[in-house]
């Protein structure tokens, strides 16, 4: 028996509890779903740069401004611990990624103001700020060296274009048109830049105390890479196309470059992309990311390592079936922090010698907040990593892997976002593909107030790539999409990353392909769940989502409606217009476009479109190099001369990355809810079964 005031005691914690779940329950009812002007609460954590000794961390915080309708950024830094939290820059229109000098007390960025650029050196634990350089033109890579004597980069340098013809000139006062332009180069435009300037990248050198920056190399060549001291400070290792075979642009080579000769040596070869280059703590070997060359369009980095002139080179991960994406040298000089992709999430492991791999977290997160694509960022030293942490209701934040191997998220930059909004939950999913019995996973979004008595339209979302990958990953277009009231469905069918090397290049020289039966298997699987009005099925996806959502009009009319976002539609016209132009024709196909253009008919959707009976419409940045926007219009007007109902959606002053302004964000979400709605039946969103 309890005596009276104990019970007493246990009735007070009871009516306590009561009134806390009460206060939770009205908490979570006064939230509500997500809408598009709660895209401007979003901020997110990004280019987390960690101090040698661990113990403070630089980061970019990233927030959608209402005003400029702009993704602005600031620098800030946070002890490993997650104190001491303070802000770097300020009024600047963008900042670059910061870099910690050697003995960790300062870090310089980069800023931009307008049309000018800046190197600042903030000292740590001061106050003090100066800037080194003057009329910069957009320097990047900034790297200190080890005697902290040194600040290198690199910066775009013009050179004058060749001419073709002489104009006489104009009279005074006479407005002629702008010259003619002559292009000689292999890459003259690309997405999200437009036409290049003609200008390459070179590496400078500023001394730490001020004065002038000097360049260190010379000619056309691109030098545009991160940079890596040598550990007596005598040169610099880099990344570049060294061969320069047009028809290769990925066939890089790690170099050295020796200050004092402004010599470049090779320290790899082979053909097929090296690069990343790191140095280990006690400076005794070298180590990058890279791969031999293969006729495939997809390829596996692996990591290796080399005496510092390159010999005695050795695979490190040969046995592991995963993708490095990143790594970093461990402390110990023997094991490495390396990140991959594994099953639908961002991995950060410690590679050791033998090849065992030992995970840290499967949590990263990254930066594209629209969609949930597995991305994710890291860095490490002195035995802590940073990193970028998120989930499917969580915009990337700011996260620690400390000494002890354990995960803390030490940012919350989206507190008044996860006050209002009560976002729809995501449940994971697996089935086998009727074709051949493969495993292949999925995910499905339910509506935030989903009520398991009703019937719900669902909305199909197919990644781009197509060797790219959807996660349990904040997504602010399907969060908007299921506030709408749809079931969203989103998997990772065959070809795809972070299921081996096997599963992505079974869509090797044949894409779009199977990929269509895993995704209606996604389809099936989720209308037998028993709450998706199977007359009312929807299909989006964007680049190479939008090529398999024209392939699958084509195939069947299952669907009331389709959006392609940015697709390609005819692979010739896009293996000679694509700012990927050269890779397409040298790796996606296994001939060029005029030796067998019957290949590239048989995987383009237009080859398809007499097939077309569903309503589908097209949406295209103006300024998208990577499936330039005739891509859309070749679908689009053959749509309209067969009858089927179409729009064509041009997006002023977007690259392929259409979401980039939080406007266009919500305009693509607007539009495709709205292009969907117009061809529902004439009922309530919502059907009682």
């Amino acid at each position: 028996m309890y005596s009276p005031q104990v019970l007493k005691t246990i009735a007070l914690q009871n009516l306590l509890a009561v009134l806390c779940a009460l206060f939770l329950d009205t908490a979570a009812l006064a939230k509500t779903p997500m809408s598009a002007m709660d895209v401007f609460k979003i901020a997110y954590a990004s280019n987390p740069v960690i101090s040698p000794d661990g113990e403070t961390i630089a980061f970019d915080r990233y927030y959608m401004d209402i005003m400029t309708d702009q993704r602005q950024n600031d620098l800030w830094i946070i002890d490993s611990d997650g104190k001491n939290m303070r802000q770097i820059s300020k009024d600047f229109d963008a900042v670059g990624p910061a870099t910690f000098t050697h003995s960790g007390n300062a870090i310089a960025f980069v800023a931009f103001k307008g049309d000018t650029s800046h190197i600042y050196v903030q000292q740590l634990g001061s106050s003090k700020t100066f800037e080194l350089g003057e009329g910069l033109s957009d320097p990047a890579n900034l790297a200190f060296s080890p005697d902290g004597k040194w600040l290198a980069f690199t910066m775009s340098v013009a050179y004058k274009p060749e001419t073709m013809g002489k104009l006489p000139p104009p009279p005074e006062g006479a407005q002629w048109a702008e010259p003619i332009v002559v292009e000689t180069r292999s890459q003259f435009r690309v997405d999200g830049a437009g036409y290049l300037p003609f200008s390459v990248h070179q590496v400078f050198l500023i001394s730490t105390k001020g004065g002038a920056a000097e360049q260190l190399t010379q000619g056309q060549q691109d030098h545009n890479s991160p940079l890596e001291w040598m550990p007596d400070s005598s040169g610099l290792l880099l990344s570049i196309n060294f061969k320069n075979n047009v028809n290769k642009p990925w066939d890089t080579d790690v170099v050295k470059l020796d200050l004092k000769t402004r010599q470049l040596t090779a320290l790899t070869t082979r053909s097929g992309p090296d690069s990343a280059p790191k140095i280990s703590p006690d400076g005794e070997r070298l180590a990058w990311v890279g791969h031999a060359d293969r006729s495939s369009p997809y390829h596996e980095l692996q990591l290796y390592s080399a005496n510092l002139d390159g010999s005695d080179m050795r695979e490190l991960t040969s046995g592991n079936d995963f993708s490095v994406i990143d790594f970093t040298w461990h402390p110990d000089n023997q094991r490495y922090y390396v990140q991959y992709e594994d099953r639908g999430n961002s991995v950060l492991a410690l590679l050791s010698a033998d090849g065992s791999v030992s995970v840290l977290t499967d949590k990263l997160a990254g930066w594209e907040l629209d969609q949930p694509y597995v991305l994710g960022q890291f860095s490490a030293s002195g035995g802590v990593a940073a990193i970028t942490l998120g989930d499917t209701t969580k915009p990337t934040e700011l996260g620690v892997v400390d000494r002890h191997g354990q995960v803390k998220m030490i940012t919350d930059l989206n507190r008044s976002l996860h006050d209002s909004v009560r976002f729809a939950t995501v449940e994971e999913r697996t089935l086998k593909s009727s074709f051949d019995q493969r495993e292949i996973q999925y995910w499905v979004m339910r509506p935030p107030n989903f009520d398991s008595t009703k019937s719900y339209p669902m909305m199909l979302q197919i990644h781009g790539g197509p060797w790219a990958a959807y996660g349990p990953q904040f997504a602010a277009n399907n969060q908007l999409y299921a506030a709408a009231g749809y079931v969203v469905v989103y998997g990772n069918p065959r070809g795809s990353t972070g299921y081996g090397a096997e599963f992505a290049h079974t869509i090797d020289f044949n894409f779009p392909s199977r990929d269509y039966d895993d995704l209606m298997d996604m389809v099936d699987a989720t209308v037998a769940m028993g709450f998706v009005d199977e007359d009312r099925l929807y299909v989006t996806g964007g680049s190479g989502g939008g090529t398999l959502t024209t392939w699958i009009v084509g195939k069947t009319d299952r669907f009331r409606a389709a959006v392609a976002v940015n697709p390609v539609i005819n692979w010739t016209t896009s293996a000679l217009t694509s700012d990927v132009d050269k890779l397409i024709a040298s790796y996606w196909f296994s001939d060029l476009p005029w030796e067998n253009p019957e290949d590239y008919w048989s995987y383009s959707p237009l080859s398809l479109v007499e097939n077309v009976a569903t309503p589908t419409m097209l949406i295209t940045g103006e300024e998208d190099w990577r499936t330039p926007i005739w891509e859309a219009e070749q679908f689009f007007n053959s749509l309209q001369i067969t009858a089927i109902d179409t729009a064509l959606v041009r997006v002023p002053g977007a690259s392929h990355w259409i979401e980039y302004r939080p406007s266009h964000l919500i305009a693509k979400v607007n539009a495709i809810l709205a292009w969907f709605e117009r061809h529902s039946k004439p009922t309530d969103t919502v059907l009682e079964k």
